[in-house]
């Protein structure tokens, strides 16, 4: 009696074990979780695949926006290997006639060491205004030969406040449009911290191409604190990521305006002016507080 019991003991492990096997084998995708520490912002499909946008905060807004996104077929099984392009589009009502523009966009990558994440960024230059005044994400991905695109709206937040200012907009004195997004420091600190900008121009094609070679003079000031500045602060040059890299220093925390003066490759300054008693700030500058 004792082994017919410990028989079946051992026939009922051993079925859930096969159930738990095929289960397994069928959804693969049930151990994979990669997106831990982020936040999903929106989820799009369509009858063939599902796109999914994170980040670290669940929202879009003014600025750069650093994504992650994650692929699913229509049986729900991760996407591990596809080229994706995204088209970020504004449509505005302007008297009634509809304009539409761009932004900064990256390219997609694979997140290195992931086997379902892919990476990117977004600039995106104005906020998401009413239901004639919207910005729309385009997804195009090409899986096994074939094309798939997925767009739905999305709603981007404005992100300048009277103490914070991450995305400038000016014109330059060789008359181009310019943007800068301040991508560091995201968690500014006492100290020396690094600080990276993407730096774009809009071209007579309204594309958005990284520019090259320039340079940016940096001085933080304290504007509560007589305008004072503080040590350890290096110009940005531009790095093999195509993002503008230096130091900034803030010796004290508080409210800061990150004061900058853009140079173009033949050394001459195109926007942007010297900190002064009589000139408290650069036309062109960023604003944080901490």
């Amino acid at each position: 009696m004792k082994n017919i019991k410990i028989f079946m003991l051992f026939l009922i492990a051993s079925l859930f074990l096969i159930s738990c096997t095929k289960e397994e084998i069928k959804n693969p995708i049930n151990n994979i979780n990669e997106t831990e520490g982020l936040l999903l912002v929106k989820s799009f499909e369509s009858n063939d695949i599902k796109a999914e946008v994170f980040n670290g905060s669940g929202t879009l807004s003014v600025g750069f926006n650093k994504i992650f996104i994650r692929l699913t077929d229509k049986q729900g099984n991760f996407i591990k290997q596809s080229s994706i392009s995204l088209l970020p589009m504004m449509t505005m009502n302007m008297h009634g006639n509809t304009h539409q523009h761009s932004c900064p966009v990256s390219g997609i990558t694979k997140v290195e060491g992931k086997e379902t994440l892919y990476e990117g960024y977004i600039v995106f230059i104005m906020p998401s205004g009413d239901s004639e005044n919207f910005w729309e994400l385009t997804f195009t991905c090409n899986l096994d030969g074939q094309t798939y695109k997925i767009s739905d709206k999305i709603n981007v937040l404005p992100s300048e406040t009277e103490f914070s200012k991450k995305f400038s907009s000016a014109t330059g004195s060789d008359g181009k449009k310019y943007f800068l997004a301040l991508v560091e420091p995201a968690q500014p600190k006492i100290g020396v911290n690094d600080i990276v900008v993407a730096l774009f121009q809009r071209d007579d094609s309204g594309n958005f191409p990284i520019v090259d070679n320039y340079k940016m003079m940096v001085d933080p000031r304290m504007p509560g604190m007589g305008n004072h500045s503080a040590p350890g602060n290096k110009d940005l040059e531009q790095l093999s990521d195509g993002l503008y890299h230096g130091k900034v220093g803030f010796s004290m925390s508080g409210y800061w305006k990150i004061n900058l003066m853009l140079e173009n490759e033949a050394g001459e300054v195109i926007k942007g002016e010297q900190v002064t008693l009589q000139n408290q700030e650069s036309s062109l500058n960023f604003k944080l507080e901490f």
